[in-house]
Formats: C-alpha cells, sequence, structure tokens
C-alpha cells in the first residue's frame, strides 16, 4: 500500500484500526472482533453516494445508459446490505477474540463491466463508456481487485441469503416501488 497517494488515508485508517483493536485486546483484556466489510449496496443508498455501484443504480432506476468511466476489468466483493448486517451479528456473537472476519459472498464477487452490464440489462438501457481525463481520474480509485475471501465467516455458520443477481433485483425493484 502506498500511503502518499490521495486515496492512502481510506486504507491505513482501516489497518490503523485493526491495530489499535489488537492493542486494546493485549492491554485492556477485551473481548474484540472485527468485521471486515466488503462494498455493500442495498435501497438505503444515498442519493449523494458517488461510488459506481450507487451510481449505476441511480442510472438504471432512471432508466437512463450506465456510464462506466474506466474499461471495466475492476474485480470487486459486492454484497447485499441484509447479508452484510446477518454477517457482522454472525461475528459479534460466534467470532473468536481477535479474529478479523471478511464480510463478503465470492458468488457475488463481479468485475465492473459485467456488474453495468446486469444493471443495464435490468432496466434494458446500454453501457456507455466515458473515460475520465487526468484530472478526473485523481479522485477515483487505482484497486484492479478487491475481492475478499469469506472462508472464516462461512466456518462460523454464516450463509447469504443473496447473490449479486438477486441482491440488484430487489434493490431495484425497492427503489422504483418508493420513488
Amino acid at each position: 500500500i502506498n500511503s502518499n497517494t490521495l486515496r492512502a488515508g481510506y486504507p491505513e485508517s482501516k489497518r490503523c484500526g485493526e491495530a489499535l483493536c489488537q492493542a486494546y485486546i493485549s492491554q485492556k483484556d477485551l473481548n474484540i472482533v472485527i468485521p471486515r466489510i466488503t462494498r455493500t449496496y442495498g435501497p438505503t443508498i444515498l442519493k449523494t453516494d458517488t461510488k459506481a455501484m450507487s451510481q449505476f443504480l441511480k442510472n438504471g432506476l432512471n432508466k437512463e445508459d450506465i456510464v462506466l468511466k474506466s474499461d471495466g476489468k475492476q474485480f470487486f466483493s459486492y454484497l447485499y446490505i441484509t447479508d452484510t448486517v446477518s454477517g457482522i451479528f454472525e461475528v459479534f456473537f460466534n467470532g473468536k477474540n481477535g479474529e478479523a472476519y471478511n464480510i463478503s459472498d465470492e458468488n457475488s464477487d463481479i468485475t465492473l463491466k459485467n456488474l453495468a452490464d446486469k444493471i443495464a440489462s435490468y432496466s434494458n438501457k446500454k453501457v456507455i463508456f466515458q473515460l475520465p481525463d487526468d484530472l478526473e481520474k485523481k479522485g477515483y480509485s487505482t484497486a484492479t481487485k478487491a475481492r475478499l475471501c469469506n472462508k472464516k465467516l462461512l466456518e462460523l455458520g454464516w450463509k447469504p441469503k443473496y447473490n449479486i443477481n438477486t441482491g440488484i433485483k430487489r434493490t431495484l425493484d425497492i427503489l422504483s416501488s418508493i420513488d
């Protein structure tokens, strides 16, 4: 991790938080488990959210083409909000002290292009590529792969209820019913 970039505060703060948890376990004998939450989505998205998933969902709801600001090869883990919450509870109630657990579902890992294609197909729209200029690019993540292994979470007995297809459909159905 390069800690001298515009976006470095995010991963560095996560690492710092986990290190502080370990220090408190050691010094204060506290019982702490660490849930590592993946990219979470669902009908609670904020209208001001600028993340790709939120933008794609908003475009889909508005019956607009999905605008992709890259080649779409980035490969990420996503999880529907209900599964995220149930995963956090599983870790809190059954996790081992001092352990970190990835709250994710490997069956919902997807490339950005495939994600855009799914949402566009639900909305009968298409994906348009608009590559950003150098200034706009500075605000975007340079990550090309951010997948979380959920093996430890599954070993606790957790199972996701929604995959990427059912989660996207449910999100769009709920949001379109309240607009």
